[in-house]
């Protein structure tokens, strides 16, 4: 009799061991799926099998509390705005990769975080993910001006001059009129 050698390369179901390890989760929190009956998974010699499509398919919720009515837009009382800048700029090309790294550890060492801000963002285009596009957001009262975040920006941009082409970037601010 013949042994088929692809059957053990092509299972249909993982064990919960193997569906954590494809998740990035714990075994244990494959087994509260289980229970919470959002991964589907049958018993076979009292141990959990989970098919391997409903792994991968599997979409797990967002971290903290999911909204269940956006908030209201509104205006800042006393007449406060907000201002922000944007600063779009190009990648060097080849470069894709080590402005992620970049920034990666940037975000793990906090540096970078421009005195007064509310909100930074890096954003790359869907349509040209060479082109990012930096937003910075300050409450009106506490945004510095022009020089104070020309001055702020120097050491991002010499970190980052060997991925991002600054001679040609542009610097746009604004202002909100409404916001939520």
């Amino acid at each position: 009799m013949a042994k088929d050698s692809d059957t053990s390369n092509t299972r249909d179901f993982v064990t919960t061991s193997e569906a954590a390890e494809a998740l990035g989760v714990s075994y244990y929190t494959v087994y509260e799926y289980i229970r919470e009956k959002r991964l589907v998974a049958e018993m076979v010699g009292g141990i959990y099998m989970i098919p391997r499509k409903a792994v991968e398919e599997f979409k797990a919720k967002p971290t903290g509390r999911t909204r269940t009515k956006p908030p209201p837009w509104r205006k800042y009382r006393a007449g406060a705005k907000v201002r922000g800048m944007d600063i779009h700029v190009r990648v060097h090309a080849g470069q894709q990769e080590r402005l992620v790294e970049k920034l990666n550890a940037i975000l793990e060492d906090q540096r970078y975080l421009f005195p007064g801000t509310m909100q930074r963002y890096v954003f790359e285009e869907d349509a040209e993910p060479k082109n990012l596009i930096i937003s910075l957001i300050w409450k009106d009262t506490e945004m510095p001006d022009e020089s104070a975040i020309q001055q702020d920006l120097k050491p991002l941009q010499a970190e980052l001059a060997d991925v991002l082409d600054w001679d040609t970037a542009q610097y746009t601010t604004k202002q909100a009129i409404i916001h939520t």
